[in-house]
């Protein structure tokens, strides 16, 4: 038989196998020696793809509703050329991967899963790691949700959003990426729950009109700022702790909004927390202690150290029931509390909570 006209029998004889699948609800299982492009091009919409322990080759393409599941980091997707590891594209449809690992994306645009489109993406105990730009890029109208995965070791960014990509993370790591944990930029919106941003050379930076909402996350020895809020970015944080990052703790500028409740900031190598231009922040309950500068500057002509003329504050704070000590109290910042000092200034009454019985 000729092997053109086979290997369209193979096809069409997949597509049935899988058709029936559906049908009946039953996954197809690939083996990693077979095409898993292939199988994913004749699967119908809804197919569940079961694979086994072992490296599938193939950047691979998917367009349409389907559902990737591995055994665990054992079952591995390994990029082949250049460009994401899976690119996921489409309006409409909604893909799962489940208990695998992605690695491998190369040279230009090397992501590992890149997201374009109106998709619904789900990740279920996923590993993302050595490719060679993003873990995750996402774009457009992305719906993305993570949980318990991993997003390490990638060569640039380790979730990159764009546009009105909407993500929710939950029991996620995101650590040990060479540039920033996570980028988000142009109104795109991160919701995080019990999640590490830890070790990366910058933490989380969000511009321009991004959301970011956190819940019980750490953002903890980054080599450089653990969080930046630019240009309208919301960072919306609760009971999170940020330290040990090698400067800035939280750096509020260009419009930057955050609200703080419940936070631990401490030991970074700078303040703890910098507010310039107009950046309007609240803080709640939150513990600020053991930086290397101030536990909250702003930049103002009162503090001289770091006061730039081109980027005065001209925000405001609100808050209450906080601890910032100075030098001589108990888990003092190295340079001072707050700078300008407390009371009086930009920070309101009760702003700091009462030592008095």
């Amino acid at each position: 038989m000729d092997r053109k006209l086979r290997g369209m029998l193979g096809g069409a004889v997949l597509a049935v196998i899988a058709a029936c699948a559906v049908a009946f609800g039953a996954p197809v299982v690939v083996p990693p020696g077979g095409s898993l492009q292939d199988a994913i091009d004749t699967a119908p919409p809804g197919a569940v793809l079961e694979l086994e322990a072992g490296t599938y080759r193939g950047s691979l393409v998917i367009d349409h509703s389907l559902t990737l599941r591995g055994v665990g980091e054992s079952t591995v997707i390994d990029g082949t050329k250049t460009g994401a590891a899976i690119h996921i594209l489409g309006n409409g449809i909604a893909v799962r991967l489940e208990s695998l690992t992605v690695q491998g994306g190369k040279g230009w645009e090397g992501h590992g899963i890149q997201t374009e489109g109106a998709p619904t993406v789900e990740l279920a105990f996923v590993t993302v790691a050595k490719n060679s730009w993003c873990g995750i890029w996402s774009r457009d109208r992305t719906s993305l949700s993570l949980d318990h995965c991993r997003i390490v070791e990638n060569g640039t960014h380790g979730i990159y959003t764009w546009d009105f990509t909407r993500g929710d993370l939950r029991n996620c790591e995101i650590s040990r990426n060479k540039t920033h944990g996570i980028l988000a930029f142009h109104i795109s919106e991160l919701r995080l729950t019990d999640c590490a941003v830890d070790g990366n050379l910058m933490g989380i930076w969000a511009w321009d009109g991004v959301r970011v909402h956190a819940t019980r996350i750490t953002i903890i020895g980054n080599v450089l700022n653990g969080l930046v809020a630019q240009n309208g970015a919301l960072l919306d944080l609760l009971d999170c702790v940020v330290a040990k990052n090698g400067g800035l703790g939280l750096w509020f500028t260009d419009s930057g909004r955050g609200v703080l409740s419940g936070c631990e900031i401490r030991a970074n190598g700078d303040d703890g927390v910098l507010l310039e231009k107009d950046g309007i922040v609240e803080f709640y309950g939150c513990r600020i202690r053991e930086n290397a500068g101030a536990g909250i500057r702003a930049s103002t002509p009162n503090c001289t150290g770091t006061f730039a003329p081109s980027a005065p504050f001209k925000g405001w704070v609100k808050g209450a029931e906080n601890v910032v000590p100075s030098p001589g109290e108990r888990g003092a910042n190295r340079e001072t509390g707050l700078c300008p000092v407390y009371p009086g200034s930009i920070w309101p009454e009760g702003f700091l909570k009462s030592t008095t019985p």
